[in-house]
């Protein structure tokens, strides 16, 4: 008896339900409060994405030029401008060609918008800097947005065009309206535009490709954002939620829809929780080459 008391004392307790939710929640109270400080500590930690485009009626006057895309920049409680202004050197010295910003410049009020405007006025180059608006914009006021974008020395389309034109050649820059609060129709925006033209679209929500698929003629390379890449990223399961009508699809980095191509960059800023997880804040560099 003594020998089986003995024993008993060394075997493995045995748990009761109440006992084992309460060591889960535990558990996953921890692994989440560390997951979320992990996020808050890399959320600023920015990857510059250097991504070639083919494209097959690119004027050779084209090859080789470089655009920089910054995007989901949510001014607000959870991004600084300090942070805003380092991103903006980061972009500033990669040398691009030109800069797309493709919306979402302010996240939690009217009083983001300006100083945010301000940081971005020290972005160059060479074939300037376009805009267009996203969701967020239009929940603080769109004309403020491109009024205050417009001060900093931004070019800002909304459903509107523009060419660049080198040696001769042109190059289309399309930029659309946010997709639900907008009026864009992609027929009409590139009426002017010869078919065979190179053409590119900045959009803020990548879903905007199949609205040119279906109305439009074919582009050649939209670049969107607004997903954040999910923002948090679990192994295995990939992002929980994902802004898009169209799931995972368009979630991050290059697609397609058929001939064209649509790029969905993470963003750099971040909205309802100060963090990112397997999902680092990105500036892209594209290189346009001829296909």
């Amino acid at each position: 008896m003594k020998w089986s008391a003995q024993l008993a004392e060394k075997l493995p307790k045995k748990w009761t339900r109440r006992e084992v939710l309460k060591l889960s929640a535990a558990s996953a109270t921890v692994i989440g409060l560390g997951g979320l400080s992990y996020g808050f500590a890399v959320r600023d930690r920015v990857e510059v994405s250097r991504v070639p485009v083919k494209i097959t009626n690119l004027p050779a006057a084209f090859d080789g030029l470089t655009i920089a895309q910054l995007s989901d920049i949510h001014h607000g409680p959870y991004t600084g401008l300090e942070y805003i202004r380092r991103c903006v050197e980061i972009t500033n010295s990669l040398q691009p060609d030109l800069i797309a910003l493709t919306g979402d410049f302010t996240f939690a009020g009217r009083r983001y918008v300006e100083p945010c405007a301000e940081a971005l006025r020290g972005l160059k180059a060479r074939a300037g800097v376009y805009a267009v608006l996203g969701n967020h914009d239009y929940y603080v006021g769109a004309s403020h947005v491109a009024r205050a974008l417009k001060n900093a020395g931004c070019n800002v389309l909304i459903d509107a065009l523009d060419a660049i034109e080198y040696r001769g050649d042109k190059l289309w820059l399309a930029g659309v309206d946010d997709l639900y609060y907008g009026s864009t129709n992609p027929k009409q925006l590139l009426r002017d535009v010869p078919p065979e033209s190179a053409k590119i679209v900045l959009a803020h929500n990548p879903d905007f490709i199949e609205e040119f698929a279906a109305r439009s003629q074919p582009v050649d390379l939209l670049i969107a954002g607004h997903t954040h890449g999910g923002q948090i990223r679990l192994p295995l399961l990939g992002a929980p939620q994902i802004s898009s009508e169209y799931g995972q699809r368009y979630a991050m980095g290059m697609n397609r829809k058929g001939a064209m191509q649509v790029y969905t960059t993470r963003g750099i800023g971040t909205i309802l929780l100060p963090a990112r997880f397997d999902c680092p804040p990105e500036i892209v560099l594209f290189t346009l080459r001829q296909a």
